[in-house]
């Protein structure tokens, strides 16, 4: 769960919050009906608000509600905001919504019930014809160099006074790392072109296992680590970000390391299969890399062998289960 300092954070990002601020402008009129689901301290509401709307449903399932209702005081709209604390999907509005604004997402939005929370209150919220902001999200990829990266991620090889840890290393290789801090997926270490794999349309999605595919160019010699995963959000018409931006902090993005660090040279093809369940776990991620000389490696990996629940008899087996086959050899 998020703390007051997190949600501070999150309004002070102005990355996110200029996109969603301009589609409220672009859709808010006086005497709309506005819906804010999972609302925080209710600043989408205030938003709304300050944009005429007659009323405002802001429904959240933390205790940071107070908040909002302290802010709604504040601001001098407490008699246009009916607050709901509790979950969504139990909640019955007096009346359909004109405008359904959310920001459910975790490091990608494959995360927890987002798309079931979406998928209920498009059907029983919305109004004919009403919107819902974000509208749609790309899920992005590319393939990352970062040596310190991999290395917290699939974590140290040996222990105190010589005692070895790849069994360990084994189940990490194949584990989902949330980056959260900005400067660990910079730009210059994209080392191949970016392509979106997936793409949620908020207006027909469905809490569904979700899969796509990707062909990524290496641009430059290098040594590729693993998988970066973002999102590229279409706000409504005009207003957008990217979640890859070194400017946003409150998402971060996602890194799925290969089994071993892998040399690259310029106009290698990197081929990829991803999926997920619609809550973000387990991940799969397939990955084959043909050189420019025609030599080629594959990569077949699941966050489900990262679970501890899951036995691994030998360091040799761990590390059969991880690296898969390298196809040529």
């Amino acid at each position: 769960m998020y703390d007051l300092h997190d949600y501070a954070r999150m309004i002070a990002d102005e990355a996110r919050m200029g996109p969603y601020v301009q589609a409220l402008q672009a859709v808010v009129t006086p005497g709309s009906v506005v819906a804010d689901v999972g609302s925080g301290t209710g600043i989408f509401a205030l938003v709304a608000c300050r944009l005429g709307a007659r009323r405002v449903y802001a429904i959240e399932t933390g205790d940071v509600i107070q908040v909002g209702r302290e802010l709604a005081r504040e601001n001098g709209v407490a008699d246009r905001i009916v607050f709901f604390h509790g979950d969504s999907r139990e909640v019955e509005l007096p009346e359909r919504a004109d405008v359904i604004v959310s920001d459910l997402r975790g490091v990608l939005p494959l995360y927890r019930e987002h798309l079931a929370i979406v998928a209920d209150f498009r059907t029983r919220f919305l109004k004919p014809g009403g919107v819902l902001i974000p509208a749609r999200d790309r899920l992005m990829v590319a393939v990352v160099e970062r040596p310190d990266l991999y290395e917290w991620a699939v974590g140290p090889a040996h222990g105190p006074i010589g005692v070895t840890l790849e069994s360990m290393r084994a189940r990490l290789r194949n584990a989902t790392f949330a980056d959260r801090e900005c400067d660990r997926l910079r730009p210059e270490c994209v080392v191949t072109t970016a392509a979106a794999w997936a793409t949620l349309d908020y207006a027909t999605v469905q809490p569904l296992p979700i899969a796509g595919c990707a062909e990524l160019r290496v641009q430059h010699q290098a040594i590729g680590h693993g998988l970066a995963l973002w999102f590229e959000a279409d706000v409504t018409g005009e207003c957008g970000f990217s979640s890859a931006s070194a400017q946003l902090n409150c998402y971060g993005r996602l890194f799925l390391p290969w089994p071993r660090p892998l040399a690259l040279s310029k106009g290698d093809q990197v081929d990829v299969d991803l999926w997920a369940q619609a809550d973000g776990e387990p991940w799969g991620w397939n990955s084959t890399v043909t050189a420019v000389d025609g030599a080629r490696a594959a990569f077949k990996q699941s966050s489900f062998l990262s679970m501890p629940s899951k036995p691994v008899a030998s360091v040799r087996d761990a590390r059969s289960a991880t690296l898969s086959q390298e196809t040529g050899s």
